[in-house]
């Protein structure tokens, strides 16, 4: 079954962290952890589109949900989901062979890939009015979308028809897939874009065949290095209105623990409910500041759950989908609280999930 892109990361990342490292940096700063699940949620499970598993990825300020599902013929598609229609089937291109949602922006159009036979992936804008529409490469064979904004700009990263290292791109209706360069001569992704359009994060290596590093794009200035919490790689999964952004980084000792990065404080470790040793990953920050993602636990340190973590309340474990859940993260979160995200239970399917706040 086809994961989530930050998942896929994890796993190369905690490969990467075998090889020799740079010698150990100081400490980054520790935020607050709280152990113990968080009981201030109802857990509900979004369903499928015909097929026996789906996952939600991202969820925007009017609570309609982009992620995909497997089909009762066993393809995977994406899918919009909202509370009064359920899941919607985005279909595929013609030629593909599956869909995948990743981002989904405030007027519920939704960005992502399609696989081909061949194995190229090729980067999607879908949009009620017009349906699904190829967004092209940079000259290469394959692209993948995985941010949007209110504006409609659309953020990934596509090969050159050269080869090469990978370049990230911003795309809009106006202008198409531009380029935004390399970092260092090296691969740049772009994942996540503000909705101003002036801000977007992603990842960029720092040398020639190097590890990657969290990085902040701007159209102006290019690319600005947010560094790691001590060790190699790192990445930085969203950036939010207020510039603040969330990702996940080796540290001098271990594979992975989440972030928060800000201007005024720089990146700030945010833990792992397992303890130091631990692994955790941040996948997503509201304006409001809540950061959803996933880590290991006291109870389970070998396995990722989903967390939510707050400046007041810092990293709490959320509700379990079953007793039997063998992992789980959260993707998304927006203003009103409500986060989405998928577990995987030993039946082998991964469930779609919405987290709800309790009314208090």
């Amino acid at each position: 079954m086809k994961r989530f892109a930050f998942k896929a990361a994890v796993l190369l990342t905690l490969a990467a962290c075998n090889e020799p490292t740079r010698p150990a940096a100081p400490r980054s700063p520790q935020a607050d952890i709280t152990v113990g699940p968080s009981s201030q949620y109802t857990l509900t499970d979004l369903g499928t589109i015909g097929g026996t598993y789906a996952l939600a990825f991202r969820i925007n300020e009017a609570g309609q949900v982009a992620g995909w599902s497997s089909t009762a013929t066993g393809e995977q598609h994406a899918f919009r989901w909202t509370a009064s229609g359920g899941m919607q089937d985005l279909g595929t291109l013609a030629g593909s062979t599956g869909s995948f949602a990743w981002a989904i922006n405030d007027q519920g159009d939704v960005a992502g890939e399609v696989d081909r036979p061949s194995g190229d992936t090729r980067a999607f804008l879908w949009t009620a009015r017009g349906g699904m529409q190829d967004l092209g490469t940079l000259g290469g064979s394959s692209a993948l979308a995985l941010g949007i904004n209110n504006r409609g700009e659309v953020v990934g990263f596509s090969t050159l028809a050269s080869g090469g290292p990978t370049h990230g791109f911003i795309w809009t209706a106006q202008a198409g897939m531009q380029d935004v360069g390399t970092f260092n001569g090296t691969n740049t992704r772009l994942r996540t874009i503000d909705n101003a359009g002036t801000t977007g994060a992603g990842s960029g290596n720092v040398a020639s065949g190097g590890h990657a590093h969290p990085v902040l794009w701007h159209p102006t200035t290019g690319f600005q290095d947010l560094g790691t919490l001590g060790g190699e790689p790192g990445y930085a999964a969203r950036v939010n209105d207020r510039g603040q952004v969330v990702g996940f980084s080796a540290t001098a000792d271990v594979c992975c623990h989440a972030f928060r990065w800000t201007q005024a404080t720089g990146m700030v470790d945010l833990g792992a409910l397992s303890g130091s040793d631990g692994n955790s990953e941040a996948i997503d920050i509201s304006d409001g500041e809540r950061v959803v993602g996933s880590t290991t636990t006291q109870a389970d340190p070998n396995n990722l759950h989903a967390f939510i973590w707050t400046p007041s309340g810092g990293m709490q474990q959320l509700p379990q989908f079953s007793s039997s859940e063998m992992d789980s993260e959260a993707d998304g979160v927006n203003e009103a609280g409500l986060l989405v995200g998928n577990a995987d239970t030993p039946d082998g399917h991964s469930h779609a999930l919405l987290w709800t706040p309790r009314a208090q």
